[in-house]
């Protein structure tokens, strides 16, 4: 026996007797939480080599990998198509064995088509934790196969290797975010940032973005309001022989568009999808040519391979190179595909209108593409001009800055009410925090409206750089009003953040001597003299709950009268109502104090 932590013959052993088990963990599409593949992982014997990590390690220092990793290939496939589950398999290679497979690829095809299955059923993950060495063998292996109809997943991204420059040059299907960056994503805006700017390149080069490795639900709430596509992890369902093939119930009640300081056209391109004709790739230049003569209505014809865009022919560019002489000649016959632009962007259906601009204005090109690609789930579905891009993204701005208030730039009622609604309907939960300043008035009579002015913008400041960008949304409903509505679990520790700073920073604005005495002399609504302590930011903040509240409005009411208990509990002014609707009463029990909780209880 050799030196290795297992013997050759244990590794041969259990190839040769394929004593190994696929199991399955389901990737679910985050709009709505059902089955869109399964990626399948290995089990081995009983003892140290159960754990697949040993078993691929042995294998390697036995120079079995290779056999080890056919196997567990075919078993995988063998037993995705016998349980009959649904959507993509994916699977996953390193690149080495990629290039070794690359003259197989026709034949492994013939025998996906003896199961009635199809190539473009399964997805190969490569991971960037394996050397991309020799990279221009890889990447060229990785074409023929793409070629043979397979679609191709970038897997650990982030975690080492040429990741970047693989994904730049093949556009792959699928990209799956490192688990590192998903870890945790909910605590850390590094990484939600991170999470951000990838969704937005994967928006841009047309492919899907995997989240794995999700264990909480507060992680899983940041996926979904990134727009990230796909998901998996444990806390969705962990790996298993047999998996389900129903809908996880996590991301069940409707998308949760991102938040923001400010106002958010969360209005996704669905609307906006136009019918386009297309060509198929190994068209001939010539045959497109006759084709777009008679489109003229057409400036960008999509190149789409079954149901999956490649790209895009621009009308102009493509009759301006067959004008030249011989051009013709010499490449008529090429197929399509060699004439490709690279100008039109490919967006999922589900992009917000925001994002979809966002991503046509950083495109560094000096001239912007007449349209995108729509697509839903990798599949083509249209086409929307940048013409109606633009001018939907300028009737909502419209919208919005008719209804933002002048002063802070803030959403106003309506819009904020319109948020609360979609969230009650989506069954979201949510927590709204409103805040009123304590002797605004007061101070705004002795300071002038200028320095009063410069209260609120204070509030509008404070609260912007408190809450979390991805979590919270911030209104200004009027006057000294603001309102926050909240996704963050951690929430109450920002309202008292926020009620800390605004304490601390207010008394800037005041005069030394009304710092030095702690208030203000002013006149009251009886008319009578009387001094008023500095102002203080009371919050009252409600948990409601979407199944107990009819509309937007018992929210409301919900909210102005947590404020108003708030505005009477000094010295913090802040009051975190129990009540999850307005059917509930407060009951305040024998020696309840200031300090002391409330007592809830339902009629």
């Amino acid at each position: 026996m050799d030196g290795s932590p297992h013997s050759t013959q244990d590794i041969a052993a259990i190839v040769a007797d394929r004593r190994i088990t696929p199991v399955f963990q389901p990737i679910y599409q985050v709009r709505d939480g059902s089955v869109f593949g399964y990626e399948a992982l290995t089990r081995g014997p009983v003892g140290p080599l159960h754990n697949p990590v040993n078993l691929f390690a042995a294998a390697e220092a036995q120079g079995l990998e290779a056999q080890l990793d056919a196997l567990c290939r075919t078993a995988a496939a063998n037993e995705f198509r016998r349980q009959g589950l649904p959507g993509a398999l994916f699977v996953n290679v390193s690149p080495q064995i990629i290039v070794d497979l690359c003259d197989q690829r026709d034949a492994i095809v013939q025998t996906l088509q003896q199961w009635d299955m199809a190539a473009s059923a399964v997805v190969v993950e490569i991971s960037e934790r394996h050397p991309f060495d020799p990279i221009d063998a890889i990447v060229d292996a990785i074409r023929h196969f793409c070629e043979a109809g397979f679609r191709f997943a970038l897997d650990d991204l982030g975690a080492g290797y040429a990741g970047l420059r693989v994904w730049s040059e093949l556009r792959p299907a699928f990209v799956k975010m490192d688990r590192h960056f998903v870890s945790g994503c909910d605590r850390d805006s590094a990484k939600r940032e991170f999470l951000r700017s990838i969704k937005g390149m994967s928006n841009f080069l047309g492919c899907q973005v995997i989240a794995e490795g999700i264990e909480r639900e507060e992680e899983a709430d940041v996926i979904r309001s990134l727009g990230v596509d796909l998901a998996q992890g444990f806390l969705l369902c962990r790996p298993e022989p047999a998996p389900p093939m129903t809908a996880t119930m996590v991301f069940q009640g409707g998308r949760r568009d991102g938040f923001g300081a400010g106002l958010t056209f969360n209005e996704s391109l669905e609307r906006l999808v136009q019918p386009s004709a297309t060509v198929a790739p190994t068209d001939t230049a010539e045959s497109v040519l006759d084709r777009i003569r008679e489109w003229k209505e057409l400036p960008d014809i999509p190149v789409v391979d079954g149901s999956s865009p490649l790209g895009s022919v621009n009308r102009v560019n493509l009759l301006d190179r067959f004008s030249r002489r011989y051009t013709r000649e010499l490449h008529g016959r090429r197929p399509i595909r060699h004439f490709m632009d690279d100008l039109a962007p490919v967006f999922e259906l589900s992009t917000s209108i925001e994002e979809a601009s966002r991503q046509l204005s950083s495109n560094s090109r000096d001239v912007l593409p007449s349209c995108a690609i729509i697509v839903a789930d990798g599949q083509f579905c249209g086409v929307v001009p940048t013409t109606a891009l633009m001018r939907r993204l300028s009737e909502a701005q419209m919208r919005a800055a008719r209804y933002s208030n002048p002063l802070t730039l803030l959403p106003g009622n309506v819009p904020t009410m319109e948020l609360i609604q979609e969230f009650l309907d989506a069954g979201t939960a949510f927590r709204v925090a409103y805040c009123d300043l304590n002797n605004f008035k007061p101070f705004n009579d002795v300071y002038g409206y200028a320095i009063g002015d410069e209260a609120l913008r204070l509030v509008a400041e404070i609260l912007a750089e408190q809450v979390d960008a991805d979590l919270d949304y911030i209104g200004h409903i009027g006057g000294d009003d603001f309102v926050v509505v909240s996704r963050d679990p951690e929430f109450e520790a920002t309202v008292h953040r926020i009620a800390a700073a605004f304490g601390e920073r207010v008394r800037r604005l005041y005069r030394p001597e009304h710092v030095a005495m702690d208030g203000i002399l002013a006149v009251d609504r009886a008319g009578n003299e009387a001094v008023f302590p500095l102002m203080r930011l009371a919050i009252g903040v409600v948990k409601p709950d979407p199944a107990m509240c009819d509309s937007h409005h018992d929210v409301a009411t919900m909210a102005a009268d947590a404020k108003h208990h708030a505005k009477m509990n000094p010295p913090e002014y802040l009051f975190f109502c129990r009540r999850n609707s307005p059917r509930c009463v407060v009951e305040v029990g024998e020696g309840d104090g200031p300090d002391e909780p409330l007592h809830l209880y339902k009629v």
